[in-house]
């Protein structure tokens, strides 16, 4: 018994099944960049078959596809487990004595902070966390703009002389 022969040819066959295919690699792999790959792989395969030699280009598909997936498999399990790590995949994180030393100048400015005159902290607050303007908080405060830039620019120097002091 032979297998029934699909009468158009195998590249508009694969037409007809390639996003089909693209689906079945996607779900198997859960990665759309190897999915196009392997679908791309599946019809470097089939190219240059003829469709009476194949029989049934949807099956035959899907053979090359399993095959593929198969030899996919095969490679990942062979590749060695601790590859170097690309720098993009480095952590952000500073190394351990930097996270000290930024702890330290964390702990020291909020003394810092808790020193200034409520007024002062409270602009620098307002203008930095919060970000308003001077004019916002001159109004919050009941006092000029300028004055306000005033509160702010003190507040600032005070940490900043007294940071450099420890």
């Amino acid at each position: 018994m032979s297998l029934p022969v699909d009468p158009l040819p195998p590249e508009e066959l694969f037409r007809r099944h390639s996003s089909e295919l693209l689906r079945f690699f996607t779900r198997q792999t859960r990665c759309s960049e190897l999915a196009a790959d392997l679908r791309q792989e599946t019809w470097l395969r089939l190219q240059g078959r003829r469709t009476e030699e194949i029989g049934n280009v949807r099956a035959f598909l899907y053979r090359i596809a399993r095959n593929l997936l198969i030899d996919h498999h095969r490679q990942q399990q062979t590749r060695p487990q601790s590859a170097p790590l690309d720098e993009a995949l480095e952590s952000e994180l500073p190394e351990p004595e930097r996270a000290i030393e930024d702890s330290r100048r964390l702990a020291r400015l909020q003394i810092l902070m808790h020193e200034l005159p409520k007024h002062l902290r409270q602009a620098l607050l307002w203008n930095r966390l919060d970000g308003l303007t001077q004019r916002e908080i001159g109004e919050r405060l009941g006092v000029s703009e300028s004055m306000a830039g005033r509160y702010i620019l003190k507040a600032l120097e005070y940490c900043q002389e007294r940071m450099d002091d420890r």
